[in-house]
Formats: structure tokens, sequence, C-alpha cells
């Protein structure tokens, strides 16, 4: 984990952002920098979800500013990834019905570059996604996301029907690319193993940071942070 100031490669400030003109989340301030890994906490509902889609572009935010690479532009997510953005949405973003290798090659990474980061992929290079595990698909999902180069990488809920083995994998592949400078904002309900591999966190609780820290002072918070999660259904 990186010990040294890096620069920060997406900052939100005051955001405020929802659907239409209806607030889910406000006054939200997050950043991160190059090289770190970032996570955000809250139960469901909270706006985790929202917050990415805004700072992905996918969403017009309301009020506040974004900076992406110091770019303060209102820049849809397509524009976006052309500048260095990778997104990995809660839908495992594969085309069903073509197969390991032609996905790949849809990637801006290639397939070589895939499989240097995940090789489990190697023997499934002709089976069709729609017949892979869930497990197979994200790793797949991850794996072009990374092999992209990005300079930002959003990550929504990666251990969404996962089984423990798999997120440790995607999980660990995640901190490797920070470490090789990418920075990373993920969204995780697996509080205690995202605190694990993560530098920094944020709760947000009824679309507002109710709670933030280094990965360690979270970890020391977790009952708290847990007992927000439960208390959030009633």
């Amino acid at each position: 984990m990186r010990t040294v100031a890096e620069p920060v490669v997406l900052e939100c400030r005051g955001l405020t952002a929802g659907y239409g003109a209806v607030p889910v989340v406000r006054e939200v301030s997050i950043s991160v920098a190059a090289g770190e890994v970032v996570v955000l906490l809250g139960p469901n509902g909270a706006g985790k979800t929202t917050t990415m889609l805004t700072l992905a572009g996918d969403l017009p935010r309301i009020e506040g500013e974004i900076l992406f690479n110091g770019d303060g532009r209102r820049l849809p997510l397509y524009q976006r990834a052309r500048r260095g953005l990778a997104f990995i949405t809660e839908e495992r973003s594969a085309f069903m019905s073509l197969t390991v290798r032609e996905n790949l090659r849809l990637g801006r990474g290639g397939v070589d570059a895939v499989l240097d980061l995940v090789p489990e992929l190697a023997p499934l290079l002709d089976r069709r996604v729609g017949l892979l595990s869930g497990g197979e698909q994200q790793m797949l999902t991850v794996g072009r996301a990374l092999a992209a180069r990005p300079t930002v990488l959003l990550a929504d809920e990666l251990s969404l029907g996962l089984a423990p083995k798999i997120l440790d994998r995607l999980l660990a592949l995640v901190r490797r690319a920070a470490d090789d400078g990418v920075g990373v904002l993920m969204v995780e309900q697996q509080a205690r193993k995202a605190l694990r591999i993560c530098d920094r966190g944020y709760v947000l609780s009824k679309g507002l940071v109710s709670m933030e820290g280094t990965a360690a002072e979270l970890l020391r918070r977790l009952p708290e942070i847990e007992a927000a999660y439960l208390s959030s259904r009633t």
C-alpha cells in the first residue's frame, strides 16, 4: 500500500445527485489518489450506486463538482472511459452469447494482457460467456477492465453472488492494480474483506457521508458500521 502522497485522480466536492431533481445523495465529498484503494460502505439504499454512476458520468449531478484526472468538465461516461476510466457495474458487463476470447478482443487491453492478469481464463477462451459461472464471468469483467490500464477504476459490488475464494482473488487483483498506480474506488458489502486490502474508506448513510477514515480506523469501528447496516432496515 502507498505511503507517499500521490496525485488525486478522482474527487467530488459537495456532490448532490439523484434521479431527475430528486436527490439521493447530498453534499458528498470523496477523493481517490493514484495508487490507493478507497472503499465506499453503507447499507442498501444509502446511495452508493447513485454516487458511483454520477462519478462515472452516467448520471448528471444536481450540484457540486467532480474532478476526473483534474478535469472538472461534465463529461459523459464514454468520454471518461476514453480518458482512462474503467467502470465495473453490478451487472457483469459481458456479451453472454460471445466466447471469452471474443469478449476479450473487444476490450482495449487484448487477450494476452488479460491472461497475464487472470490466467484462470486461459482454458475458457472458447467457451461462451453465458455458460461460465458467476465467478468466472466476474474474473473476465475485472481482467478486461484492468488490462485496459485505466487511471481510475470504479467497481460496484464485486462480491455479488460470489464464493469467498473468488472474491479474495478479485480483491487481490484490485490491490495489485492500485500498487501499479491505478486509483480505485469500490463499493462493497463485504466490509471486513474490503477494508483489509483498502487504504481508506467512507461510510454512506441515508445519502450522507457519516464516517470516514483509514482502513485501520474503520476496521476498529466495524461493529458500529455493521450496526448502521442493521438499523437502516428497521
